[in-house]
């Protein structure tokens, strides 16, 4: 894609690919929009949307994909043009969730892209932290997934993503973020050498147990959601392991995205951003349109490198 394309042009083009309503309906400033680092956009008119509310999140299923299940550990479901350029959305639910800006980076770069995540299950030589069956399940599903890498080897380019806080079992007296470190380094070097690039996207900020309560009664009080309900930027993102143990990898391009730019301010992170509500649930997940207006983003950086 010429980085060139990348201006205020390109990402109005993106952005009618990322909802499922006309372009024209979404309205300026919409969603992620409001928070690009590059292009600052402000719409009063957004000043108390929350869309969709608390209660209607949850219910909003993540985008349709051709599933097929591969082994009894691990299934793919693939989305993005038939014939586009072979590339595997890998991680735990941080990085299903992604799969809405992905579908809109498929559509703009031509990937056939290749979800093989499963909630709770990270990339990784370390134990799960999480009861049955994630002590047994990971482990198959992690060789699981090299086992399928390497029998597509058309499949040069990796992205990946994951809970930055997944619990794992660390020896005694051992650090859980290095141990973590560690262990996704150890893994992401055993990756077949035919996946030449890893595009690894920085876990989402999350949000506290009363979040949404909070909003809710933002919402009741006709009062702007987003900043009555914000939190410390410092607690809602903690450091991602995932990136640290990206930064790494030697054998191969390594590219990390972090978009929390479009979550967050230099001080806190917003629940509501462009009229658009930014997590699913507590388990802060984002929501489906959210991640939509985090597509064309996703995709310039992914293109620029930037």
């Amino acid at each position: 894609m010429d980085r060139a394309c990348w201006g205020r042009l390109c990402l109005a083009v993106l952005a009618a690919v990322l909802v499922a309503a006309p372009a024209h309906a979404a309205p300026a400033c919409f969603g992620a929009a409001a928070r690009d680092p590059r292009h600052p956009c402000k719409n009063p008119a957004l000043r108390l949307t929350v869309t969709p509310t608390p209660d209607q999140a949850p219910l909003i299923p993540n985008i349709d994909c051709e599933k097929v299940e591969v082994t009894a550990a691990m299934a793919t479901c693939a989305f993005g043009p038939a014939d586009g350029e072979s590339v595997a959305l890998i991680g735990d639910s941080h990085a299903q969730h992604w799969r809405p800006a992905v579908g809109v980076v498929a559509h703009a770069l031509h990937w056939r892209v290749f979800d093989i995540t499963v909630p709770h299950c990270l990339l990784t030589t370390t134990p799960s932290g999480i009861g049955p069956p994630f002590p047994t399940l990971c482990p198959q599903w992690d060789a699981d997934v090299l086992a399928w890498l390497t029998a597509h080897p058309e499949i040069r380019t990796v992205v990946l993503s994951a809970n930055a806080l997944q619990p794992i079992t660390a020896p005694a007296g051992a650090s859980r973020y290095e141990t973590r470190v560690s262990g996704e380094s150890e893994r992401l070097a055993q990756l077949p050498a035919s996946v030449t690039s890893l595009i690894v996207i920085r876990d989402t900020p999350r949000i506290r147990l009363r979040t949404h309560d909070c909003v809710r009664a933002a919402m009741a009080r006709r009062v702007p959601a987003g900043k009555a309900c914000a939190l410390a930027r410092k607690f809602a993102l903690p450091r991602d392991p995932l990136v640290a143990a990206a930064r790494l990898q030697t054998a191969r391009a390594v590219r990390v995205v972090d978009l929390s730019d479009h979550f967050c301010n230099a001080r806190v992170c917003f629940p509501v951003v462009g009229g658009v509500l930014v997590h699913r649930d507590v388990d802060s997940h984002i929501t489906k349109l959210f991640a939509r207006t985090l597509g064309p983003y996703l995709a310039r950086a992914i293109s620029s490198g930037a």
